[in-house]
């Protein structure tokens, strides 16, 4: 498998990556400095700026190439004849211990070729109130970049308290004592001594860690992170742990290496508040939207389903207004939350709110059962039954921006879209159906009948009121003053989507949206250039920018028709994270997706990382390209692969109980658990492998009495790969051409389990 490095030189990059884990969240420069670290218990910034320079010999040292990794970047510094690597990271545990996350790592590698002693100087210039810095879209508020701090240098540590909040306590610290500090009430200077030795290699650590409850939290967090070499590994091998999950592959290299990064960018935002653990929709801050709480569970469930059931929980609990609206947001850290609703009687996040539930209990979702999630839906449900006049969902608001929009674009300054909104009337009807749906299934017939009935009627009236009679498409809206307005946008998708759209309109809609105005190599745009409102930088790039999420759902609908679009669509999205030159593009940070882009010259506008689109982009890969289906009936599994790709593999992907792990190879569909699908499939019980050849993907199963090997490579090359049967090897030589794949078949293998070998070399 590829692995999960970029390598730029420094004058590349314009910024650096976001970092974060359950209780942190952290934004570097270019160089490798820390320019922000929060804190999400409190939603506090806890450190401003940490930037680390490098005297070699009296010189400063010059940063040359920046390396991003899942769980760090990595600068290299070169001074004469001496190298310097200062690496930074967030310790990550899905599980562990609070205090050890509330800690930020430098780790200095120091490597001198010369034939004499080097004398290294550590420059550590820190601000520890928040920091505005125009490389980020979001700023800090103003009230956390006034703070005061009192500095209290003790030993080889020191501690940082701050003035009125005297629980909100930092300890910086390394082994050994620094030459030099100086401190005020709001910054530090410390310098520290490092001799090496001709041509010797010497490493060194520092540590903040914090607490929001003194100073005794905040040391056990520094203590813990004293071996710093230690927690980096188990770091990386807890990310490595849930980056095996869901592990995909394919022919295409840039595929398999993007929805790894995906994976990535997923834990980095994800995050425990007071009120539980959620993602915010612009981090760092405790802001919980749940229109983007339902789309990032769609990718959360094959990932980390239990993180998706946390985040439904919070809904329950605090989402829910009387009479079953969903509101738009809610802050995670205020008990209890007001509910913020722009005074909306209906927007998106009540129907989307209705699949995510239906989603997360189909996927297995054991906290979260159909029993349990049916009458959330239909609270849901009864609500938009409310909002229904003249036969068709209805928004009443008559302001502007987010007052006046009831879609996802719901921030372009001066804008209204209310009424009755094709968007909105589209995802309604998906939740009626199934709310509908679900009550059958659990025996409330007289339940389901009602929100079918309410189904088909809305979907009747959609499609008789709100066809354009210029374009033969949908409108974009009805307003509230009755005018009909025929714009072609993005939004066309979700009648399509969500299965209002009859074949002929749903095609036209496909044709249009996928016509080059509207379909960029970038991403589709969110407004037609045709339009007389369309501007690619306005309006948050909401009235003709690229938004990738947007890519993704129309990439979605093009899976059974149009496979090569669906992969087009993907390595579009994921084309910035993959730049030759990301500066050139301003807000993009390699294996990071960008939230949105200019929609001419596809520079980024927004945040360089998203953290809607990495889950969107998994859902898209897994229920898009894998065609993986969760129905109230069982699973069904029908992959769409472009011509040309012969085979596609999934492996330890969370369902229900288990994992399921399936590849398509020669038209035939192997998979660990049963299903349903149009390819023939031979279902066999998984069986462990190992390969001798990096670069090799292998899944192991016996079917009937024979074992099979699958084994793939994105890259080719020669190995052994082995599978475990009856407690012996069978091992197998493997040549595989770039982007092969081969099916082995050990004939009656399985059958004998009393006579295997050890280990058995065919």
């Amino acid at each position: 498998m590829t692995e999960l490095r970029y390598r730029y030189p420094v004058d590349a990059l314009s910024l650096g990556c976001s970092l974060g884990n359950r209780r942190s969240f952290a934004r570097l420069d270019a160089c490798t400095d820390l320019r922000g670290l929060w804190g999400s218990f409190e939603n506090q910034f806890v450190l401003g700026e940490w930037r680390i320079d490098v005297l070699v010999n009296g010189k400063k040292a010059v940063p040359v190439e920046t390396t991003f990794e899942a769980e760090s970047q990595t600068t290299l510094l070169q001074g004469p004849d001496v190298r310097i690597w200062k690496q930074f990271f967030l310790p990550f545990d899905e599980e562990g211990d609070a205090q050890l996350l509330q800690s930020a790592v430098f780790i200095l590698r120091i490597k001198n070729s010369s034939s004499s002693p080097a004398e290294v100087r550590l420059l550590h210039s820190i601000i520890w109130p928040a920091v505005q810095c125009d490389l980020f879209t979001k700023q800090p508020p103003e009230y956390q970049t006034t703070k005061r701090v009192k500095v209290t240098p003790q030993s080889h540590l020191a501690e940082i308290s701050t003035i009125d909040r005297p629980g909100e306590v930092r300890i910086f610290g390394h082994r050994r004592p620094w030459k030099s500090i100086r401190a005020d009430d709001r910054s530090m200077d410390a310098e520290y001594v490092v001799l090496v030795a001709p041509g010797g290699e010497a490493e060194t650590s520092f540590v903040v860690s914090f607490s929001f409850e003194g100073r005794d939290l905040a040391l056990e967090g520094y203590l813990q992170c004293e071996n710093a070499g230690q927690v980096l590994q188990k770091t990386r091998e807890n990310l490595a742990r849930i980056l095996a999950r869901s592990l995909i592959v394919t022919p295409d290299p840039l595929i398999n290496r993007s929805l790894q990064w995906a994976k990535v960018n997923m834990l980095r935002v994800q995050h425990e508040y007071r009120l539980g653990d959620a993602f915010t929709n612009d981090p760092p801050q405790d802001i919980v939207v749940l229109r983007d709480v339902a789309w990032y569970i769609l990718g959360s469930d094959y990932l980390t389903p239990r993180f998706s059931g946390k985040l439904l929980d919070l809904a329950e609990r605090y989402a829910f207004h009387e009479g079953g609206k969903v509101t738009e947001y809610v802050h995670a850290n205020e008990d209890p939350p007001a509910k913020h609703d722009y005074d909306l009687n209906i927007n998106d996040d009540t129907p989307l709110l209705v699949w995510a539930l239906l989603h997360h209990a189909l996927c297995g979702g054991e906290e979260f059962p159909l029993e349990r999630v049916l009458p959330l839906m239909m609270r849901a449900c009864d609500w938009i039954l409310q909002q229904i006049r003249d036969g068709l969902v209805r928004c009443a608001g008559e302001g502007t921006y987010v007052w006046g929009i009831c879609g996802w674009r719901n921030i372009i300054d001066g804008y209204t879209l209310t009424g009755a909104v094709t968007e909105i009337n589209a995802e309604c009807y998906q939740a009626l159906m199934l709310t509908a749906a679900t009550a059958r299934k659990i025996g409330r017939a007289q339940d389901a009948n009602r929100y079918d009935k309410a189904a088909r009627e809305l979907e009747q009236t959609i499609n008789s009121r709100l066809i354009s009679e210029t374009t033969g498409l949908y409108l974009l809206n009805i307003t509230n003053d009755g005018t009909r307005r025929h714009d072609i946008t993005g939004d066309l998708i979700f009648p399509a989507m969500f299965g209002v759209a009859g074949p002929r309109v749903r095609n036209a809609i496909l044709k249009e949206l996928t016509e080059p105005d509207m379909w960029t190599p970038f991403g589709s745009r969110t407004v037609s250039p045709r339009e007389s409102n369309y501007d690619p930088d306005a309006g948050y790039q909401l009235r003709g920018g690229v938004w990738p999420n947007l890519t993704a759902w129309i990439a979605y609908e093009l899976r059974r028709e149009f496979p090569e679009k669906l992969i087009e669509g993907m390595l579009n999205i994921y084309r910035l994270s993959d730049a030759e030159r990301p500066a050139e593009y301003v807000n993009v940070v390699p294996g990071q997706f960008p939230e949105r882009l200019q929609g001419s010259t596809f520079q980024s506008r927004g945040m360089s990382l998203s953290p809607w689109t990495p889950p969107t982009y998994l859902w898209l890969a897994i229920e898009g390209l894998l065609g993986i289906n969760p129905t109230l009936d069982g699973l069904e599994v029908n992959p769409s692969i472009p011509a040309g790709w012969e085979w596609v593999c999934v492996k330890d992907l969370p369902y229900r109980e288990g994992m399921l792990s399936a590849f398509l190879i020669g038209g035939e569909l192997y998979v660990s658990q049963p299903l349903s699908s149009t390819f023939a499939v031979n279902v066999g019980i998984e069986l462990p492998t190992r390969v001798g050849n990096e670069r090799f993907y292998s899944i192991g199963m016996a079917l009937g009495d024979d074992v099979l090997l699958f084994v793939a490579s994105e890259e080719g090359g020669e190995g052994s790969v082995s599978i475990e049967c009856h407690g012996s090897w069978l091992t197998k030589e493997i040549v595989l051409a770039e982007a092969g794949a081969t099916l082995v078949r050990f004939e009656g293998a399985y059958r004998h389990k009393s006579t295997q070998a050890a280990e058995r070399s065919l």
